[in-house]
């Protein structure tokens, strides 16, 4: 068990194996710790939103978020909607079938090839765009186009390295507030 101290309530490691936990402020780390800061408020503000779509319409934010491209163009295909979104087929595929389970969105065949299926808002979906606040996807993306290109890059270029510390991919993730499941 982890060892406390009366100045330092935080358990600490001990030499009966107790754990080690690493220090989050170094000295000297002030761009490390704002950065620290800057991604948890950015996370922060992004639940906060999914969750206030979520309560409000009952749609996950990547649901919203992809009814909201469906509503806004005339017969999408799974591979358009990809592409407009910058997400895998796969997650895409995974969050359409929800919105046709849900009554969203209906699937229809392309004119002169039965073979490509091509996406369309159904009055409930369209209704429930109408009502909707804008998705957090949706609202980063507008933040992220309103910044300078150097910026984008700076981002691009930090997120990026943090992600390969983390032996994270970054095309691996799926829709924001999505889960895989279901």
């Amino acid at each position: 068990m982890a060892a406390r101290s009366a100045k330092n309530p935080r358990p600490r490691a001990t030499e009966s194996g107790g754990p080690s936990v690493p220090q989050l402020a170094v000295a000297g780390s002030g761009d490390k710790d704002k950065a620290f800061r800057c991604i948890r408020a950015l996370v922060a503000a992004l639940q906060t939103s999914a969750r206030a779509v979520e309560e409000h319409t009952g749609l996950t934010n990547a649901q919203l978020f992809l009814l909201r491209q469906i509503a806004g163009s005339d017969r999408l295909t799974i591979n358009d909607l990809s592409h407009r979104t910058s997400a895998a087929q796969s997650s895409v595929s995974v969050v359409v079938a929800r919105l046709v389970r849900a009554g969203h969105v209906k699937r229809g065949r392309v004119a002169g090839d039965g073979r490509r299926v091509t996406l369309t808002a159904t009055a409930r979906g369209r209704t429930a765009v109408r009502k909707a606040p804008p998705p957090a996807t949706e609202r980063l993306l507008e933040a992220l186009g309103a910044i300078t290109a150097s910026d984008a890059r700076s981002i691009s270029r930090g997120v990026g390295a943090l992600l390969s510390r983390l032996g994270t991919v970054e095309d691996a993730a799926p829709l924001l507030f999505e889960t895989r499941a279901g």
